[in-house]
């Protein structure tokens, strides 16, 4: 089995990243992987406690974000920003009003008014759907047993870290409790991960159309809609790259 894609997705359920390898950072997260977010309200202070997803902006809530862009630089000191028909601009990350501006316009044209404020750490905080975050993989097997009944999906929906090839379709389910070793790191696979109305949304009209939730559980037979695993550091951090080995170990 190998890793076919690297993503990581800087902003929380904002623009994926394709990479060619990552760092997997000694609290088992990857550098860079949802270390900003829009939090709900009108107080930008962030305390480094988890909070759930309802607290930001989200795909589950507001399909609409999936219509723009955000990239970080390399250096992570810019963001680019582009709204629907109009230029990208780029912005100081420091300049957190006007980027929260532009977005706050662009959601009122869909009926959308939330008040919100752009939060960067400038530690290792990471804004995971769930507080002991890890790294998320599925195969492109499953996807492909997916996409029998519901068409192409776009595989970034589902914001999976790793996306491998070379097992069966939902093969991944059964390495939960195992470990699994990719290059020199050494991963426990602890579950399945749970999927919410964020799976339905069409990223390229920005509404959701699809029954994927519906679907799921017919064809994994896990009576909460999953799709993908989520793996837990039990080793010493370092780089994952494309095209690198997994290993099943028991």
């Amino acid at each position: 089995m190998l890793i076919n894609h690297i993503y990581r997705y800087p902003i929380k359920s904002f623009t994926p990243e394709l990479r060619k390898k990552v760092f997997v950072n000694k609290k088992g997260k990857i550098t860079g992987d949802r270390i900003a977010a829009f939090k709900i309200g009108d107080d930008d202070t962030y305390d480094g406690n988890w909070l759930p997803k309802k607290n930001y902006l989200s795909l589950m809530h507001i399909p609409y974000l999936s219509l723009i862009k955000l990239n970080f630089n390399d250096a992570f000191t810019e963001i680019a920003i582009k709204i629907p028909n109009k230029e990208e601009e780029i912005y100081s990350k420091n300049e957190t009003n006007i980027i929260e501006e532009k977005i706050n316009n662009f959601l009122i044209t869909k009926g959308v008014n939330k008040k919100f404020r752009l939060i960067l750490p400038n530690d290792e905080s990471s804004f995971h759907d769930t507080k002991s975050g890890g790294i998320s993989l599925h195969s492109i097997e499953s996807e492909n047993k997916l996409n029998e009944f519901t068409g192409k999906v776009n595989r970034e929906i589902f914001r999976s870290n790793l996306i491998i090839s070379g097992c069966d379709p939902f093969e991944e389910f059964s390495w939960i409790g195992k470990k699994i070793q990719i290059g020199s790191l050494i991963f426990k696979v602890f579950k399945a991960i749970p999927r919410c109305n964020a799976v339905n949304c069409n990223l390229d009209k920005g509404i959701y159309d699809q029954n994927i939730l519906k679907i799921l559980p017919k064809l994994n037979s896990i009576d909460i809609p999953s799709f993908g695993i989520k793996l837990e550091l039990i080793s010493n951090g370092g780089e994952i790259t494309e095209n690198e080995e997994i290993k099943i170990i028991n």
